[in-house]
């Protein structure tokens, strides 16, 4: 049998009916879904091989839908954010029963509606309508900024190309009272300062009047929504991602990473944090109003090493043996205070695999490519014999590739790594181990190796 908690712990948090047209078409774990709004069930194993059967309630909230189709609406979904699908379930007031969300708008006018099912005497009914006015639905967010278990509707309203204005509503009691509305690029959510209760925080790019900021929103108990804004660097142009994170003094932090002009790269993280209600941003430098310690090429922040503390990446050039460049990526994590201390540095290849690099290799490596046999991408690891060489070559990365990969694995010397698809990583140790002064056997090899399956070059807001 499959007990109630654990299918809800399997199904996550919002669930979704999705939509094509007018007609709703839903999955058989959403069926399943619907079905435990009225409380806990069990599923016997033969079950699960049955067609599903709709329930009372899905019908007659698929009654109510197609009531609004027939009006004249069409669905139109959030754009962007978590939550893109047309009807949505989530319990909204914290009592243990799930209320159902719906998008819509009308055609060639400039109307959006959301519709709020909520159950009464085991039927759904219309418990609110929220009316906007845009080309779309950008985003929608539920998320209690108060603490007291009851949900605000955070909704982004797509009004032109490059316009988008953000809502936000208290729904208590289904009556929906405007909160807040603001201007906006990006928007995020997270509880700044680690008390329970989640903040909105929007980004602006600059404009006439100011350069690009950020904003948090919080909601006090009374209901007043009091924010407060930090400067963004000088320069920004784009901004490219908000990562929520830690900092390695165990503080809440906004990592936004922005694109723009500046003197030694493309790319800038800005750290902001919320203090006494007050944003700040912990990384800028007076007089030049840029995070200069952040600055660096498309390269993304990232918690590299899964010890909860978020980290940039500062790459550095190694030493050359030839005239094609290549760098090491230094990872610093930031203090409340803006200190940064080096966690760690890794090199990353462009055949999917990065070694983290032991601190006594730092200014003693240098690193070339040698691909000389078809099919056999390398990576040579050399030590820096005196201040500009020579190098003495003692550690060979493969990638292999082609139907002859397995027997180029097992080839004297070679130790494997991991076979991932149609690709086997090796390694060959050419010195003995720990030569030189520097760290290195077939033990740190493997446990320092790892493939690289996130977007460190490319990221989205």
């Amino acid at each position: 049998m499959v007990e109630c908690d654990e299918w809800r712990r399997y199904c996550g948090g919002v669930r979704v009916l999705e939509s094509t047209g007018n007609k709703i078409k839903i999955t058989i774990f959403v069926v399943f879904a619907i079905a435990s709004l009225s409380g806990c069930f069990r599923v016997a194993a033969d079950d699960l091989y049955s067609l599903p059967q709709a329930t009372e309630e899905y019908i007659r909230i698929q009654e109510h839908i197609n009531t609004v189709l027939r009006d004249g609406a069409v669905f139109s979904p959030p754009m962007g954010g978590p939550n893109r699908q047309s009807v949505q379930i989530i319990d909204l007031t914290g009592n243990g029963v799930e209320e159902v969300i719906a998008f819509f708008a009308i055609p060639y006018d400039s109307t959006l509606l959301i519709y709020i099912f909520e159950m009464v005497d085991g039927d759904y009914v219309v418990a609110e309508i929220i009316e906007g006015v845009g080309t779309a639905i950008e985003s929608v967010s539920y998320v209690d900024m108060d603490g007291d278990g009851v949900m605000e509707l955070v909704v982004g309203w797509q009004l032109g190309a490059a316009l988008k204005h953000m809502s936000i509503y208290s729904i208590r009691g289904f009556q929906s009272v405007l909160l807040v509305e603001k201007e906006f690029t990006a928007m995020t959510v997270y509880d700044m300062n680690g008390d329970g209760c989640e903040n909105v925080i929007v980004l602006r790019l600059p404009s006439q009047e100011t350069g690009a900021v950020a904003e948090v929103l919080t909601l006090m108990p009374d209901g007043e929504i009091v924010g407060s804004e930090a400067r963004l660097s000088n320069g920004v142009e784009t901004i490219s991602r908000i990562l929520p994170g830690r900092l390695n003094d165990g503080v809440p932090a906004l990592f936004i990473e922005s694109e723009g002009r500046f003197d030694t790269g493309v790319l800038v993280t800005d750290i902001c944090i919320l203090r006494e209600k007050i944003l700040m941003n912990i990384t800028v430098k007076a007089p030049s109003g840029i995070s200069e310690d952040t600055v660096r090429m498309q390269i993304l922040s990232s918690d590299i090493d899964n010890k909860g503390v978020i980290k940039v990446p500062i790459p550095r050039l190694l030493k050359a043996q030839s005239e094609t460049s290549y760098h090491a990526i230094d990872w610093y994590s930031f203090d409340s205070a803006g200190n940064s201390s080096l966690m760690l540095s890794t090199y990353h290849s462009s055949d999917d695999w990065y070694l983290i690099l032991p601190f006594d290799w730092r200014g003693m490596v240098s690193v070339r490519r040698e691909d000389v046999v078809a099919g056999e991408r390398t990576v040579i690891f050399s030590y820096i014999v005196g201040q500009d060489g020579p190098f003495e070559d003692f550690l060979k990365v493969y990638k292999l590739s082609g139907d002859m990969r397995m027997a180029r694995a097992v080839l004297p010397g070679r130790a494997m790594l991991m076979s991932e698809g149609s690709a086997v990583y090796v390694f060959e140790i050419l010195a003995q181990p720990n030569s030189f002064g520097l760290t290195f056997d077939e033990a740190l090899i493997r446990d320092n190796f790892r493939l690289i399956f996130s977007d460190w070059l490319a990221g989205t807001v």
